[in-house]
């Protein structure tokens, strides 16, 4: 009886800890899929399964969806602290794909901040851990194509386009041998708009309107209202520059809809510029006033998180200058340390060496002089 007694509550446990996982990935998978659209509902699950995860790599994980979610808001400082925690946690018993995915999100703030050589270094560093996994691991496969989407968009901001469309390609290729979900399609969507800019840096126009009506296909096969919001974006600006003002406002006034619950600061600058701008060519001078005006605000805006973050940032090589100064006073102190016992050392054998040979030369005088004692009594 105690045994079906002690059975039965081990089932209960095992089904409440059951349950309690199943309900805690839940909460993850809601998390990250309703990232893009609503990042302070993606912020606010994390922090509450943080309070009670303590295994490293869940915590890590964690740290770079809330991060994630900052990004997806624009807000860079957010997002570096809540990164920053992730990486405390690197050299710690993580698994190689965990590591991965911190040097990725580090990457990804990087080139946010525009710290674009440190961004590239750890990329590298990433690729290196990436590539040591099998060749036909989904994990490879996304971390590669990931990867090369964050190098495309460096060489991108860095007025690259012909570099910038080679890795946003490599990077297409990777995620399209992935099984087409939520999130593979919403890869796809952005790299498919970076690479409608490229185009248009390159002004190949249909090209370009091409590659934007590649992203809106994707972002709704994602069900990305901000993906498809950025889209519509790259669509209204290819039809400004082609001079269809009418046609393009039909595409952005979509766009500020959708973008709307976001609040993504990137996406509605860009949104109010062009609205502004549309408005303007038409003669719409009312219009244009007013998104002129909220497209102000937001640059400011922008430029005050960018401000914060870059401070922040500044104060964590700071701590990590001022960590590395100690490591080498502390190995300084240390070799002082052993220098004074090898001198005192050194000293000691001197010293013994010395008193061994005074001490034997005393001896070979007694005896010299004791023989010539001996000789004169002969």
């Amino acid at each position: 009886m105690k045994v079906l007694r002690l059975s039965f509550l081990i089932f209960v446990f095992w089904s409440v800890a059951f349950a309690a996982q199943k309900d805690k990935d839940s909460l993850i998978n809601r998390a990250k899929v309703i990232i893009y659209e609503r990042p302070d509902e993606t912020i606010s699950i994390a922090l509450k399964l943080l309070k009670e995860e303590n295994k490293v790599d869940q915590v890590a994980h964690l740290y770079m969806l809330i991060s994630n979610a900052y990004i997806a808001k624009r807000n860079n400082d957010s997002s570096l602290f809540y990164i920053l925690k992730a990486t405390s946690l690197i050299n710690k018993e993580a698994l190689p794909t965990t590591k991965i995915k911190i040097l990725n999100s580090v990457a990804v703030q990087y080139q946010q901040m525009e710290l674009y050589d440190k961004a590239l270094e750890t990329l590298d560093q990433s690729l290196v851990l990436t590539e040591k996994l099998a060749p036909m691991d989904k994990d490879r496969i996304f971390n590669a194509g990931f990867n090369y989407a964050v190098r495309g968009m460096i060489y991108r901001n860095q007025s690259n386009p012909d570099l910038a469309l080679e890795k946003f390609k490599m990077a297409a290729a990777n995620f399209e041998k992935l099984k087409l979900d939520k999130n593979s399609a919403a890869n796809l969507s952005i790299i498919y708009y970076n690479i409608g800019y490229c185009y248009i840096d390159l002004l190949q126009l249909r090209k370009s309107s091409e590659y934007f009506n590649k992203s809106e296909k994707f972002a709704k096969i994602g069900k990305a209202n901000s993906l498809e919001a950025y889209a519509l974006k790259g669509l209204g600006e290819t039809l400004f520059l082609t001079q269809n003002y009418t046609e393009s406002l039909q595409k952005l006034y979509k766009a500020e809809e959708m973008a709307l619950p976001v609040g993504d600061l990137v996406l509605n600058e860009g949104l109010y510029q062009l609205l502004a701008n549309n408005n303007l060519a038409l003669n719409d001078f009312e219009k244009f006033q007013a998104y002129n005006g909220k497209y102000l605000a937001v640059k400011k805006n922008l430029e005050q998180n960018e401000l914060k973050s870059l401070n922040r940032y500044l104060n964590t090589q700071q701590l990590e200058e001022q960590q590395k100064i100690s490591a080498v006073t502390k190995r300084f102190e240390l070799y002082e340390g052993l220098m004074g016992i090898l001198t005192l050392l050194f000293g000691g054998f001197l010293g013994k060496g010395f008193y061994d040979i005074r001490k034997r030369n005393r001896r070979q005088r007694k005896l010299i002089e004791t023989l010539t004692s001996a000789k004169k009594v002969l």
